[in-house]
């Protein structure tokens, strides 16, 4: 193989080499950087601000629906209707309707001490009993020294949709007991609004009550159905957690599927929990995703950066061959590569006992013209010249630029006589190009002496003289001519 070659292939593999490493390196580091800084600021920084923002935001959520059952619980309108003996029921739908559909809320309600009906914006959904397990929620707050409570029951009027209730206790000005009304919001809509914060901040978020019992969670199958002090791994720091009500507690466990690392905060208006969990696999699972992610990209930039040098490469030795080979002005091959083909064809005429045909072409009173128009118009002359005399050649014939305006053409398996046709047609193809020089065309012509090996034993300069000799003829006799050497010779 050629050396060159051999060379230019190994310095590519060492370069293709020393990027995969530089980029494989440094996507290690990025990563061990990465890691140990997730690690650290989930704990430090990361939990405990996510955490503060979500408790913020469900703060808000849950905040306004009491705000709104606060001032249910003082409306005169309201008090007024208990008091005057609850006559007219469409009265009460109608501000419950109003309530209901001016805030968004899935329910409003109103239960009656007095008569025990349970008012709805349809009107009266039931009377409440002691012995209604769906009534105890009534009996057991009426009980409570409380303004207000957060209850997580289902809503009969909803066809049992669980349901979070915000019931306010309704009292007349002298502290009579009238009842209790409120609002509630459906545990599916609130779900919808954890998922949000979830996908959001790409932590899980879920709300548990003082005993540890899940009362909101994005899987509506846990609700009320499962409590952390039972469940695989936070169990075994549920009681740190239950009793974390003055500051934000952070804590870590492992379970099944690795470790969490969980922010709790807790909300006093509600006496429940705010959880926030991230699991720690997928905090680094997003570094070592970009571990692969920069080795892929590196690869890539690798294999385009090696494709580039390849093309630049082969472009700059394509560009250094045809300097080596052709001529620069013409385009046409150089003297040095025409004598290579030349010596080949020879040999294999010589061996195959084929015909080889050269012919000298000369472009007559070229000096006039440099003289005359300029030598940029003679280089358009010459260039022109070559474009349309290589245009009349088979693929196996060769011409080239021989020095200054002289060309020299080789026909291989073609006789003297063939040459002399094929002469014929390249002197009217040179002869028909059109150049502006100053004020008018530049008319030209060209001389031609041709020569042809006829199977004896001429070596390359034999047949180069041959046909310069047959130029020179041409030249003598007036110029604008195609000359024999055989002809010369008889």
């Amino acid at each position: 193989m050629n050396p060159i070659i051999v060379k230019r292939k190994r310095i590519l593999i060492l370069l293709i080499v020393i990027l995969i490493i530089g980029f494989t390196t440094t996507s290690v580091l990025s990563y061990l950087v990465s890691r140990n800084y997730v690690k650290n600021s989930a704990i430090t920084q990361t939990l405990p601000l996510i955490s503060d923002n979500i408790y913020s935001t469900i703060e808000a959520d849950f905040m306004d629906p009491i705000n709104v059952s606060s001032l249910m619980a003082n409306d005169t309108f309201l008090i007024n209707w208990i008091t005057a003996g609850e006559k007219n029921i469409d009265d009460i739908t109608d501000y419950l309707r109003r309530i209901k559909e001016k805030y968004g809320y899935d329910s409003a309600f109103y239960v009656s001490d007095m008569t025990g009906n349970y008012y709805t914006a349809d009107g009266i959904l039931k009377t409440i009993s002691l012995q209604d397990s769906h009534d105890i929620w009534y009996f057991r707050f009426k009980g409570l020294n409380k303004s207000y409570d957060l209850d997580l029951d289902t809503d009969e009027a909803s066809n049992g949709m669980m349901t979070v209730f915000i019931n306010h206790r309704l009292e007349t000005s002298s502290g009579e007991f009238l009842g209790v009304t409120g609002v509630g919001l459906q545990v599916a809509n609130i779900g919808d609004r954890l998922r949000n914060y979830q996908k959001r901040f790409e932590h899980m978020i879920y709300l548990i009550n003082s005993e540890g019992v899940i009362q909101i969670h994005p899987n509506e199958d846990l609700i009320e159905n499962a409590s952390i002090t039972n469940m695989d791994g936070i169990r075994s720091i549920s009681n740190e957690i239950l009793a974390t009500k003055n500051e934000v507690g952070i804590f870590e466990y492992t379970d099944s599927q690795g470790i969490k690392d969980i922010s709790v905060r807790y909300i006093p208006e509600f006496d429940w929990f705010l959880i926030v969990e991230k699991d720690e696999g997928g905090s680094l699972a997003t570094a070592r995703n970009a571990l692969f992610r920069n080795i892929i990209i590196g690869l890539v930039i690798t294999g385009i950066t090696s494709m580039l040098v390849v093309i630049i490469i082969r472009n700059y030795n394509q560009q250094l061959e045809q300097l080596a080979t052709h001529d620069q002005l013409t385009g046409l091959l150089n003297r040095r590569t025409f004598n290579i083909l030349l010596k080949q064809s020879l040999a294999s005429a010589k061996r195959y006992r084929t015909p080889l045909s050269l012919l000298f072409i000369d472009v007559d009173d070229f000096k006039s013209i440099n003289d005359q128009y300029g030598h940029s118009v003679g280089d358009e002359v010459l260039q022109k010249m070559a474009t349309a005399m290589a245009f009349e050649m088979r693929q196996d014939d060769a011409i080239a630029r021989w020095g200054g305006e002289e060309f020299i053409v080789m026909f291989p398996n073609t006789n003297h006589d063939q040459a002399k046709v094929a002469a014929k047609r390249i002197k009217a193809a040179a002869e028909s190009i059109k150049v502006e020089g100053i004020r008018r065309q530049v008319v030209c012509t060209v001389s031609i002496g041709l020569t042809a090996y006829d199977g004896s034993s001429e070596t390359i300069p034999d047949l180069l003289k041959q046909a310069d000799e047959a130029l020179y003829e041409a030249k003598v006799n007036g110029k604008d001519k195609i000359t024999s050497f055989y002809e010369i010779k008889k």
